[in-house]
């Protein structure tokens, strides 16, 4: 009786394991689904596959992500079309008011109000590329790409606004590291986050970029001393249109993190206020030793 009890006991508890994990496993993979859908990743699809009640919410969140996805889709292109129906009278009136300034004597008070009007309409088109860019990104074209001469690059478009806003820049890349990534998109993204850190150190400060190695790809790390970013407000600077400056549009650091996502990385924002603020770009690729 003991044997055959104990016996009937470890095959019940064998038999429970198995059917648990068989549970359990497609619960964890429609979590984790869900988890990216939360995050804004509607690409990848559902892969649950199972002929039970599982099986069937997990069809049923497929058939929401696709709804999601085009919905989401339909509201881009209606956002390109505005764009693109605004940026146009936006190019005549930026020739027009160029040709009424330059009909002006120069010390004509009348000419600065026009360089108002013509500063103002290039803010506008500005803003206008973002939204279409947010809207209509390009597909990702990934290559190796030499992360030394992707930072010296981004550097060289920002240097004038690190010269005019008295920042001092460092950078600390190793020799040789590499990122399967698209260039020019992870240039963009690069430069809009060094152009939120200039932009946080009114008085000054330091920015230091850097790269290090991590378990699933590669670290670039931009830092600034600024005055950093409200607990309140660092989980949705990467919402869309959520800004904390009165002239931002809200899309920089979406696109930044769209971007990111799109070449296979992540984004990760840390900041204490009043002592700056770490953004950090998980890149796909090798981290290659060696001294710059």
């Amino acid at each position: 009786v003991f044997i055959f009890g104990g016996a009937g006991a470890v095959l019940t508890l064998i038999v429970s394991l198995v059917l648990a994990r068989g549970v359990t496993r497609p619960v964890y993979r429609l979590v984790e689904a869900a988890r990216e859908i939360g995050r804004g990743n509607l690409m990848k699809p559902m892969d649950v596959v199972s002929g039970d009640e599982i099986g069937y919410l997990g069809e049923t969140m497929e058939d929401m992500r696709r709804k999601i996805l085009a919905r989401d889709e339909q509201l881009r292109q209606m956002l390109g079309s505005v764009a693109h129906e605004i940026r146009n009278p936006l190019g005549g009136i930026e020739i027009y008011a160029g040709l009424i300034a330059d009909d002006l004597p120069k010390e004509d008070p009348r000419k600065a109000h026009i360089q108002k009007v013509i500063g103002e309409v290039r803010t506008l088109d500005r803003v206008i590329s973002e939204f279409l860019e947010f809207a209509r990104p390009a597909p990702v074209q990934p290559e190796w790409v030499e992360l030394g001469l992707l930072v010296e690059e981004a550097f060289f478009l920002v240097a004038p606004e690190l010269e005019a806003g008295n920042i001092a820049y460092q950078t600390t890349i190793s020799k040789g590291s590499r990122v399967f990534v698209d260039r020019g998109q992870i240039k963009q993204a690069l430069v809009n986050v060094m152009k939120n850190a200039i932009q946080a150190m009114p008085e000054g400060g330091n920015l230091t970029v850097r790269a290090g190695l991590e378990a699933d790809g590669v670290c670039l790390e931009v830092i600034d001393t600024g005055v950093g970013i409200a607990p309140s407000d660092l989980n949705r600077l990467f919402e869309p249109f959520f800004s904390t400056r009165e002239k931002g549009s809200g899309l920089g650091l979406a696109i930044v993190q769209q971007i990111v996502r799109e070449n296979g990385g992540r984004v990760v924002l840390e900041s204490v206020p009043g002592s700056g603020t770490t953004c950090r770009l998980i890149l796909p690729g090798p981290m290659e030793t060696g001294a710059m």
